[in-house]
């Protein structure tokens, strides 16, 4: 009897902010209210791009800055791939989100696959189904040649540009997930 092997499950990453307050990551409009003083620092990522906050998510009827993001790219594989472009991230840590963990009704997927066009297309967001973790999580070449043009020019490079986001309404109880340290 021939056996299939099953392919390994994918995860969800978030990367463990260094500042983390609790065991709960909230999405900025949030935060604002929770910690205002964590905001003003996360808020900062947007400087001279702060109109990204305010782009509309469609599937989810919110804003930007009401959703959490996350990668399904494994952190070892985007490290390795921004040593390449000349970048060191560093030892940073990431938690590590089981697919099923999230409710699809409040969850969707942002596709990036047009980089530097505005706003972001409607068409770019779809449904979120845990089963199709497995077909975003691989490493695009876009992503890794915009990382090398960044890098070359002497910029810091945009770490998930071009890299499918899932993107999820609403807080997190992060307390009983694995972190992952790279």
């Amino acid at each position: 009897m021939e056996t299939i092997e099953k392919e390994p499950k994918k995860y969800l990453y978030h990367m463990l902010p260094q500042d983390m307050v609790g065991t709960t990551l909230h999405p900025l409009t949030k935060l604002k209210d929770i910690h205002p003083e964590l905001h003003a620092l996360k808020i900062r990522k947007y400087d001279g791009r702060e109109e990204v906050m305010e782009n509309f998510i469609p599937t989810l009827e919110c804003k930007w800055n009401d959703v959490l993001q996350f990668s399904p790219i494994h952190p070892n594989e985007l490290k390795q791939a921004l040593q390449e472009a000349g970048f060191d991230l560093g030892e940073r840590k990431f938690i590590e989100i089981d697919p099923d963990l999230l409710d699809p009704s409040k969850t969707t997927i942002f596709l990036f696959n047009t980089v530097g066009s505005g706003d972001p297309i409607a068409e770019e967001f779809v449904d979120y189904d845990p089963d199709d973790i497995v077909k975003h999580s691989v490493l695009n070449e876009m992503t890794k040649r915009l990382w090398k043009e960044s890098v070359s020019s002497g910029h810091k490079p945009f770490l998930f540009i071009g890299i499918p986001h899932i993107l999820h309404k609403g807080s997190i109880d992060i307390s009983e997930m694995r972190v992952i340290t790279v």
